[in-house]
């Protein structure tokens, strides 16, 4: 998928959260996510880590629906989903890497990338820690902030590591889904850090929601994309 084109996508994708019906755009991930485990054949590795993914987006959607219409009052299992869906994430995360170790397509880090890669990791480690300290863990919607919090950062650290590994591969299309997925797991990682702070109205933080979730639909549909083109024979 061209660069333009999938800018297009994210614009739409976050116009559709902001302007129409966020659950509509998280229903529209979810699709992206399924369409790109269903491009690839069953015992492809990649499969497996997409349709973790595509489970993930389902149950946040599942989350909010139910919260609309007014069905967690009590037992709160709106949360429960979305500690399942956050955990389910981050596991896709983590599949993708193992494939790419497995595949022995990995680039040893030079000592520059090493050292940016320090750095980086104790900036997320800083911003973790102060989410987690400023929760007081006492009630169900803490635990869910805090895991959210913990695999949003998996989620941006391991998109990250991908992007350095696959930005040599076919010009740069292979990282498109991932760094997708790196902007996600950012956006998330700062509406964690804004939740626990301070109360933040929704309205303020709409933007940056609707960023994050165009960003990590748009994965999907990047990574069915870019399968296609490459089972298309070449001439």
């Amino acid at each position: 998928m061209s660069t333009s084109r999938l800018l297009v996508l994210v614009l739409v994708l976050a116009g559709l959260h902001l302007g129409v019906d966020p659950l509509a755009a998280e229903i529209v991930g979810t699709f992206g996510a399924v369409l790109a485990a269903t491009r690839f054949s069953r015992g492809d590795p990649p499969r497996r880590p997409w349709l973790l993914r595509a489970v993930a987006l389902g149950l946040v959607a599942l989350a909010h629906a139910l919260q609309r219409l007014d069905l967690v009052a009590g037992h709160r299992l709106d949360y429960v989903l979305l500690i399942v869906a956050n955990i389910l994430g981050a596991c896709a995360l983590l599949g993708f890497l193992r494939v790419l170790r497995r595949s022995g397509l990995t680039i040893p880090l030079r000592r520059r990338e090493r050292l940016v890669a320090v750095v980086l990791a104790g900036a997320i480690l800083v911003v973790v820690g102060r989410i987690l300290a400023a929760l007081a863990l006492a009630s169900l919607r803490d635990l869910a902030v805090a895991v959210s919090t913990i695999c949003d950062a998996l989620v941006f650290a391991a998109a990250a590591l991908l992007l350095r590994h696959v930005s040599p591969m076919r010009g740069g299309l292979v990282a498109q889904p991932y760094l997708l997925l790196a902007v996600d797991g950012l956006c998330f990682l700062a509406l964690d850090l804004a939740h626990a702070l301070q109360p933040t109205p929704e309205a303020a933080l709409a933007p940056l929601s609707a960023l994050g979730h165009a960003a990590g639909g748009a994965a999907g549909f990047a990574q069915a994309a870019l399968v296609r083109r490459g089972a298309r024979p070449s001439r």
